[in-house]
């Protein structure tokens, strides 16, 4: 059975160790090397940036699963943390281990080095100025939805112009 061998069990139980994967779109995929005390661990990694922490997955790089899953908390990691050390690797340094983050997509690593700083600096993964653009772009189609509400007798001309003014005011 060899190096295999751990991917067969007779009793038909899920392998030791197993741990479930949320069910998430994650924002990182790619090699993910931790090192602590100079000992570099190397994985397959799945990072996902939720809104209160950062929630890592190390897989498998024989077979994909699950091996290790844990969070960081946005209050133990700073932008200044966050180096880009190579165009295609990104360098988290915690005060325990660094982790580095390498993968081909450098559109998927820019995007999650951009949204893991905005967070970092603004508590949000948009930039403001970005918001600001989306509340105004959305407003008319805001309008536009109620209006078709009201088209289609759903709500009435009351309600419609109460929530026009919300949104106009907003």
């Amino acid at each position: 059975m060899g190096r295999l061998g751990f991917l067969f069990n007779p009793d038909g139980n899920m392998p030791k160790g197993e741990i479930k994967s949320r069910d998430v779109e994650f924002d990182f995929l790619g090699l993910l090397t931790e090192n602590i005390d100079g000992n570099d661990n190397k994985s397959n990694g799945a990072i996902k940036l939720d809104e209160d922490s950062i929630y890592i997955e190390l897989r498998s790089r024989l077979n994909g699963k699950v091996k290790d899953a844990f969070e960081i908390a946005y209050d133990d990691l700073n932008a200044e943390d966050i180096d880009r050390v190579a165009d295609n690797k990104v360098q988290l340094n915690l005060e325990d281990k660094t982790i580095q983050l390498k993968t081909l997509d450098h559109d998927m690593l820019n995007n999650f080095e951009t949204r893991l700083k905005n967070k970092l600096n603004t508590g949000s993964f948009v930039p403001e100025e970005e918001k600001i653009r989306h509340v105004i772009a959305d407003v008319p189609a805001e309008i536009r939805k109620y209006h078709d509400l009201l088209k289609d007798g759903i709500i009435t001309a009351e309600e419609f112009e109460k929530k026009k003014k919300e949104l106009l005011n907003n």
